[in-house]
């Protein structure tokens, strides 16, 4: 093989290796701690059967629509593609019981009622663990009826607290503080980006972190994936069909 040759065959090769990294379930930052780490945005039963042959876990979305009463497995502003959470869920080997992290749009008082009816109607026909699946909201006051039901529960935090400075981050602390008084046993959730300042202010709340970044940028998650109070972090997974 020429010299040529050897260099168009490193290349390719690289470009393959990198190609099939970006699919890969696995990551570098994340070995030794996949016992935490769960799949991130799995909106489709393709996605579903995929991502549960490697994580313990998956996060997904749903869209509450109170004229129909159905919670849509989707995260907009991408289009729905009509997948009820009764079907997503009917695809769940109840056998092995996955954790599951539902981040519930549109999850506020006025429908916390009908949304925990519906919950609670599909998880007990199913004896799931109510311990296995975690409610999450940007509207906290929502919350309390669904950990008293027994569910994990958190309050989806507001996004880069990281860039507030002063009295603005001062008074987003101090109403995040007020949440968990009232309500001591949720947990509170964000990207990795805000972990500093949640630790920081928050160390031994529960937590639940994403950290979603590009396969080819290795970060040190390390900090993160060792706090005992962390006890989930979201990962970026791409399937190879029905990825959204």
């Amino acid at each position: 093989m020429t010299k040529g040759k050897k260099v168009l065959f490193v290349i390719v090769f690289l470009f393959v290796l990198a190609f099939l990294y970006r699919y890969s379930p696995r990551r570098i930052e994340f070995l030794g701690h996949y016992n935490k780490v769960f799949a991130h945005r799995v909106n489709s039963i393709e996605k579903q059967k995929q991502a549960l042959q490697y994580f313990n876990g998956i996060e997904f979305d749903l869209v509450y629509f109170e004229d129909k009463n159905v919670l849509d497995v989707n995260h907009p502003p991408a289009k729905s593609i009509g997948l009820t959470f009764e079907e997503y869920l009917a695809q769940i080997d109840s056998a092995s019981y996955p954790f599951l992290w539902l981040d519930i749009k549109k999850l506020n008082t006025t429908n916390e009622d009908a949304i925990l009816l519906k919950l609670n109607t599909l998880f007990e026909a199913r004896n799931y663990p109510k311990n296995k699946i975690l409610i999450e909201t940007r509207s906290p006051e929502a919350l309390p009826k669904f950990t008293t039901a027994g569910y994990k529960t958190s309050y989806y935090l507001k996004p880069k607290l990281y860039q507030k400075k002063g009295k603005e981050l001062e008074q987003e602390i101090t109403f995040i503080d007020s949440v968990l008084v009232s309500q001591p046993n949720i947990g509170i959730s964000s990207s990795y980006v805000d972990y500093s300042i949640m630790k920081a202010h928050f160390p031994n709340k529960t937590k639940y972190i994403w950290a979603l970044s590009s396969p080819y940028r290795i970060k040190d998650f390390s900090p993160i994936l060792e706090d005992e109070n962390v006890a989930i972090v979201l990962s970026s997974f791409r399937s190879f069909y029905g990825n959204r």
